[in-house]
């Protein structure tokens, strides 16, 4: 919290912050000096927020992953793995997330590796809000391994300035718990205000044996007080996640869920290997992750202030997958740094701003050590792969922004230029190394099988957006921006198939490999929204223009599927969200999301050869999906119905197989039980 000048009202509340849908017109107001958080609302792209109440709203009791809060926002598509919301995946636009396109403060913490994403990593009472940005992202966001799937961004609940104890108990079926507590010291001695928690989640999987999730939690935050005046925070996550993992299934299985909904991992053991791989604890996974960062506000001026928000993350443990008659043993330790330095001027109602970003990161990805081990006993065999990386990720950003209002018009304008290399990887012949650590494996090995070079990219991103106030309750907005992606790294993951495949022809591999490149899209929004009283509605069409598409694509010539950056497509689409309060206790809501995003060319392979592709909806994007809900309060209790519809997809590029539309209901029902003024 930090006294600040509130100035803009109407772009604050309509550009930035989610559907509220007051009762009360809104009135244009004078300047004013209040205490509250400023809401980085922008003319770039679209971007919606939704805080910490919704989410407690339209997430389920167990309260696990903040991300279903954002389920229901136009053209975000959101697909829960499991009934506890530990296994989230989400598109924007048609575009995955690959574990990117996700921060926390703003910060690129997770990348491409193993491992939960984001979401699972912090409990969700301590999340203050999530945001979703769509089409162009301004160039003071989207760091990180891309921005071209959307961006999701969460904010921390800061240390409150008063005492305060929280503590949660949640009980559900497949024996579900989770304990929490969070304790606020409130602000000591004028000096510093902090706060620590701590989480234990249980449940059994709901189909199968084994448990998903066993989660441990801890965090701690501490934070300058509002008699400060240099503002800084620092936060700390630790987070221990185990999990068994559930089955797939095949596609002819998908088309008869009445009789194979319940397949999953075998539940006992036999002594055959090739039975035994598909044995449930052979299949699981166990990953350890810290985690600190901070900022630093330094004001120099009343106009002038310099930020630092520096990074560090270390992910550790390992994964089992049964394949044919062995596991894979996929060892994981690497760390993640970086830090974000910005100087920021304020003027005539404008705010120009110039910083620098840089990061590393170890692999994975791609996989770098990986043993296979039998599956009846889970003997060592051998190392599948022992890989060096001989330099890290790294990113380096250069980046500027510019706003500033003109009368009932503000225009924003951002340039990023990124340069970004990928680290030398050199595969060793794994004969005659045993059932040891990475670094000693590394120590002893002396063959080389091959070695892909590094590559280094650079990427221009500009971005511009007006937007213009019609009157008190809507107004126009028009933007542009450039996203990208980093090059497909899924490639490294199968790399040693690749070789034996292509007939060890290391020169063949390196040409695949080189030929990788970062996706880029240019994006376009014009969007028009309308909210006064009881009644919001927003409509935005959207085109987006994508380069070396990135995907897993079959290549008829080698007979293989693989990662690969070949293709080029195109996305336009109509979003449509709007909500009507029909009573004080009841406001409902809905979304609809068109979205025509399909190849414009045929794939390459690598040697020359196409796959007929032109024209095809990419594989699981759905050409039209939507959602409606209810929000009702009675009596204490307040009833969210939600209902969603998630169009056909298509399975591969060329659409043979596809999956078939369908609906999903859920309901939650929530009570707030006051036990006197202090406790609720």
């Amino acid at each position: 919290m930090k006294k600040r000048k509130i100035a803009f009202s109407f772009l604050a509340s309509s550009l930035c912050c989610s559907l509220l849908l007051a009762e009360e017109k809104r009135v244009a107001l004078e300047e004013i000096e209040v205490e509250t958080e400023v809401c980085e609302a922008s003319s770039i792209g679209a971007r919606s927020v939704v805080n910490a109440k919704e989410i407690e709203v339209i997430s389920s009791a167990e309260l696990l992953n903040p991300y279903k809060a954002i389920s229901l926002e136009a053209g975000v598509d959101i697909r829960t793995h499991d009934p506890f919301g530990m296994d989230i995946t989400h598109k924007i636009r048609g575009k995955a997330d690959r574990n990117i396109g996700e921060t926390l403060e703003g910060l690129p913490l997770k990348g491409i590796g193993p491992g939960g994403g984001l979401s699972t990593m912090v409990d969700i009472e301590n999340v203050q809000s999530v945001s979703v940005e769509k089409g162009a992202i301004k160039a003071d966001s989207g760091f990180g391994y891309g921005s071209d799937n959307g961006m999701v961004d969460m904010k921390l609940q800061k240390p409150s300035g008063k005492f305060s104890a929280e503590l949660k108990q949640a009980l559900g079926s497949y024996d579900f718990t989770k304990s929490y507590f969070r304790v606020d010291s409130g602000e000591v001695a004028d000096m510093a205000r902090f706060f620590v928690s701590g989480s234990l989640t249980k449940a059994d999987k709901f189909k199968g044996e084994g448990e998903s999730p066993n989660r441990k939690n801890f965090a701690f935050g501490a934070a300058s007080t509002s008699k400060q005046e240099i503002e800084w925070e620092v936060y700390g996550i630790y987070n221990d996640e185990k999990k068994h993992n559930y089955k797939g299934l095949t596609y002819e299985q998908s088309k008869d869920l009445s009789r194979y909904k319940d397949i999953d991992y075998n539940t006992e053991l036999t002594g055959d290997a090739a039975t035994d791989s598909s044995y449930y604890d052979r299949n699981r996974q166990d990953f350890q992750t810290y985690t600190i960062l901070g900022k630093l506000k330094v004001p120099f001026s009343s106009t002038d202030s310099v930020t630092f928000r520096p990074y560090f993350l270390n992910d550790k443990g390992y994964s089992y997958s049964g394949s044919g008659d062995k596991v894979i043993d996929w060892l994981v330790d690497h760390d993640t740094y970086g830090g974000v330095l910005e100087y920021a001027h304020t003027f005539d109602n404008a705010k120009i701003k110039a910083g620098y970003w840089y990061q590393e990161d170890e692999p994975p990805g791609p996989p770098t050590s990986r043993k296979l081990r039998d599956a009846a006993t889970m003997d060592f065999i051998k190392w599948e792969r022992i890989v060096k990386a001989n330099e890290r990720h790294t990113f380096s950003a250069p980046f500027l922004t510019y706003e500033q209002q003109f009368d009932q018009t503000i225009v924003d304008a951002g340039l990023k230029y990124l340069w970004l290399s990928s680290p030398k990887l050199t595969s060793y012949n794994t004969a005659g190394i045993g059932d040891i650590s990475y670094e000693s494996a590394l120590s002893q090995v002396s063959a080389v099988d091959f070695t892909l070079p590094s590559n280094d990219y650079e990427v221009f991103l500009p971005n511009l957006g007006v937007t213009h106030f019609l009157d008190d309750f809507s107004f126009v907005k028009a933007s542009y921006g450039r996203n990208y992606n980093t090059p497909a790294y899924g490639f490294g993951g199968s790399m040693m198939k690749y070789y034996s495949a292509i007939g060890k022809d290391e020169a063949l591999l390196q040409k695949m490999w080189g030929d990788l490149k970062p996706e880029e899209s240019d994006n376009f929004d014009l969007t028009y929204a309308y909210e006064e009283g009881k009644f919001s509605a927003e409509a935005t069409l959207f085109y987006s223009k994508v380069k070396n598409v990135g995907g897993t694509f079959y290549d008829p010539v080698l007979d293989y599927t693989y990662q690969q950056n070949t293709a080029e497509a195109e996305s336009y689409g109509l979003e449509l969200s709007g909500g009507y309060r029909v009573l004080s206790n009841l406001l409902v809501r809905g979304a609809a999301t068109y979205n025509h995003y399909a190849f414009t060319t045929d794939i390459e392979s690598s040697v020359g050869s196409y796959i007929q592709t032109k024209g095809n909806q990419l594989p699981d994007v759905p050409l039209f999906f939507a959602n409606l809900s209810a929000e009702y309060e009675l009596d204490g209790y307040t009833f969210v119905p939600i209902v969603r519809y998630l169009g056909k997809r298509y399975v591969d590029v060329k659409h043979q197989y596809e999956v078939d539309s369908h609906f999903l209901v859920d309901l939650s029902v929530s009570k707030e039980f006051r036990i006197d003024e202090k406790h609720t």
